[in-house]
């Protein structure tokens, strides 16, 4: 099973080809033998059954499965949203459907013991979906030397004590679940742990700015060597600018410091995943110079 076997992937073979040459090509391959492999995979069902008992559900149905339909194939696993158990969809990772609702009804029927909402899959931007589907989440990536240069009005430094980050990623993430509740039921606040490992090794920073003349923190970027799939370099972990300071920039702001930095390499991709409803960070992440280069949709079975 290679990339080239499935007409879905064809945007991610172009895309890993312009990111990272013949390497690409390697890259998404190893990905999706991956993902094959939770086919067999117990360890992998155990993720979900060692803490879900669903009636009727047995451990291997938390595998992926490799589905052969009279209108196609797919490659996919049953998920949950947010893991909530209410909010059950399938991550279809590669097909070879020619229609979107040829493909919804696949997943309803085999999934059918789940009661999926949605299926999701990956597309490139421009893609055409059908009726009532919508994005998920964007992946944006740039190389640093890519990225639109700093432009002084913001600094970069690190906290003193790692509890400052902690408590300036927690007021943000209060201030969404009263503010934007629908986004903050999708997305979740970087664990503590989490933030001061950062800490420790210099991955956190606090984004800095002049307000009334005054220097304030104003938020907070993260970013570490990770992956989003088969896309590698430095991942953004968090990013937060607290409410009393939105609408001023400063997101992008930071990003476009951190990319300047003299440490990094400027070959190297800045990545990460923007939810659908984060509007401003999308915004941000546009005037730093990370474009989307990929779509999570997300797009309904029904029950």
């Amino acid at each position: 099973m290679t990339p080239m076997d499935w007409p879905s992937l064809a945007p991610q073979v172009a895309l890993a080809d312009r990111l990272f040459g013949a390497r690409g090509a390697k890259m998404l391959g190893v990905w999706l033998h991956e993902q094959a492999a939770r086919i067999t995979d117990p360890a992998f069902a155990r993720l979900f059954s060692d803490h879900i008992d669903l009636p009727g559900v047995a451990p291997g149905d938390y595998n992926h499965r490799l589905v052969r339909a009279g209108r196609g194939r797919l490659l996919g696993g049953v998920r949950f949203y947010g893991k909530d158990l209410a909010r059950p969809f399938v991550e279809v990772v590669a097909h070879d459907f020619e229609d979107w609702e040829a493909l919804c009804s696949c997943v309803a029927a085999e999934w059918t013991a789940f009661a999926p909402l949605h299926l999701r899959t990956l597309v490139a931007p421009s893609a055409a979906l059908t009726p009532g589907a919508r994005i998920d989440m964007a992946i944006h990536a740039a190389r640093y030397g890519d990225m639109a240069p700093p432009d002084g009005r913001v600094a970069l430094a690190p906290f003193a004590d790692a509890e400052d980050a902690v408590a300036t990623v927690s007021a943000k993430y209060e201030e969404l679940t009263r503010t934007e509740p629908a986004l903050a039921r999708n997305i979740s606040a970087a664990d503590a742990d989490e933030l001061r490992r950062w800490h420790r090794e210099g991955r956190i920073q606090a984004i800095r700015a002049m307000v009334d003349c005054t220097e304030r923190t104003v938020g907070l970027l993260a970013a570490a060597p990770g992956a989003v799939e088969w896309i590698e370099g430095d991942e953004v972990n968090e990013e937060v600018v607290l409410r009393a300071f939105n609408g001023q920039g400063f997101a992008a702001l930071a990003q476009r410091a951190w990319a300047a930095r003299a440490d990094l390499d400027p070959g190297r991709l800045l990545i990460g995943t923007i939810d659908g409803l984060n509007t401003a960070s999308r915004r941000s992440a546009l005037r730093a110079g990370r474009e989307a280069v990929l779509d999570y949709a997300l797009l309904p079975v029904g029950r």
